[in-house]
């Protein structure tokens, strides 16, 4: 199930389609808020489904996040 900040990122996105042309600033970054969004929110999903992590598994995935490259 999406999150109100998913929801409310859909709906910047929505508005900002219908008056801003494909490569507006803002428009990208709305659209990479919500990109974000739906990675953290499967993210929860996931692991509020998942069985407890074993110690290796919980490091594998930390080094899953670490390697990926951090937004400035």
């Amino acid at each position: 199930m999406a999150t109100a900040d998913f929801y409310r990122y859909r709906g910047v996105v929505g508005s900002l389609t219908r008056s801003r042309p494909v490569d507006d600033p803002e428009l990208a970054q709305a659209r990479a808020d919500m990109a974000e969004e739906t990675l953290v929110d499967a993210v929860a999903r996931a692991l509020k489904k998942a069985p407890p992590l074993a110690p290796q598994a919980r490091e594998r995935v930390i080094a899953l996040l670490s390697a990926h490259p951090v937004a400035q």
